[in-house]
């Protein structure tokens, strides 16, 4: 059975250095750039191209898809698991640019599977020292992470690090619009350190969703006793029927032990 995945991206151009041997192009890779790509991969790998215009089982045949044999795998997220070894299809933006037996590295992203994978390619580098280049994508990728937990902190109104007390229904959880409905309990957080906002007391209230509906499945559900840094969000646009802070994002919730990186991000982002 075909399964679908979905975005988009773009890729790099190649240059005939022998016959029959076709090399992609370096094209300049800035910081941003490189980030770029790994931000829209969910599957780095390096390979070798087996036939154009053809595809793996499961996978259909189009003009721009290419088999490629994987070589070494730099980077693979969910779904695509280990894939080393194994045939690939990979959909290219210039499939001309491409020849049997050329090696490269693809930066791509899941749009089918099944029988085999097929992927989406996003962009491709020639082939490198792997180390190097796995250390240069962690590095991507814990940039990435900071640029999200940058966002996080931004929106928040307060960031405490506290212990969270006994959380309560509240009349929303008790008279649910919707299965979709997120079921706020509100608990206290006795606050041991105010990291961003004006300290309000010994303790804060905020609402915690308890529902586990898809919409709602990551958002913190801390318990009674619970220690941790909380970044309490406001609700600015009004979407929920109770005041008060919200824990919503996955990263409104972090273990005390990400306090020093919080710090760091927060005065590079007061």
């Amino acid at each position: 059975m075909r399964k679908n995945w979905s975005t988009a991206g773009p890729l790099g151009s190649c240059v005939l250095i022998l016959i029959f041997t076709v090399c992609p192009v370096a094209f300049p890779q800035t910081d941003s750039s490189f980030i770029d790509l790994v931000r829209r991969s969910g599957f780095i790998f390096q390979g070798t191209v087996k036939a154009v215009g053809e595809s793996t089982p499961s996978i259909v045949r189009e003009s721009s898809t290419a088999i490629v044999s994987v070589d070494r795998v730099l980077e693979s997220l969910p779904p695509t698991g280990s894939q080393t070894g194994r045939d690939v299809t990979v959909r290219l933006r210039k499939p001309g640019d491409m020849r049997p037996g050329q090696k490269a590295t693809f930066f791509t992203y899941v749009y089918a599977g099944g029988t085999s994978l097929g992927l989406e390619e996003v962009g491709i580098l020639p082939v490198q020292d792997p180390t190097s280049l796995e250390s240069r994508i962690r590095a991507a990728r814990q940039t990435l992470a900071d640029e999200a937990l940058k966002a996080r902190l931004q929106s928040a109104e307060l960031v405490v690090v506290g212990v969270v007390g006994e959380a309560k229904q509240t009349e929303d959880a008790l008279n649910p619009r919707s299965e979709h409905d997120p079921l706020w309990w509100r608990a206290p957080i006795k606050v041991t350190s105010f990291e961003k906002g004006r300290a309000t007391g010994g303790s804060v209230m905020v609402n915690i969703a308890t529902n586990f509906d898809y919409l709602w499945a990551l958002a913190p559900k801390p318990k009674a006793g619970d220690t941790g840094i909380f970044l309490l969000q406001p609700d600015r646009e009004k979407q929920f029927h109770v005041s008060g802070f919200f824990l919503i994002d996955a990263l409104d919730a972090l273990p005390t032990s990400e306090l020093e990186r919080v710090r760091r991000l927060m005065k590079q982002h007061p």
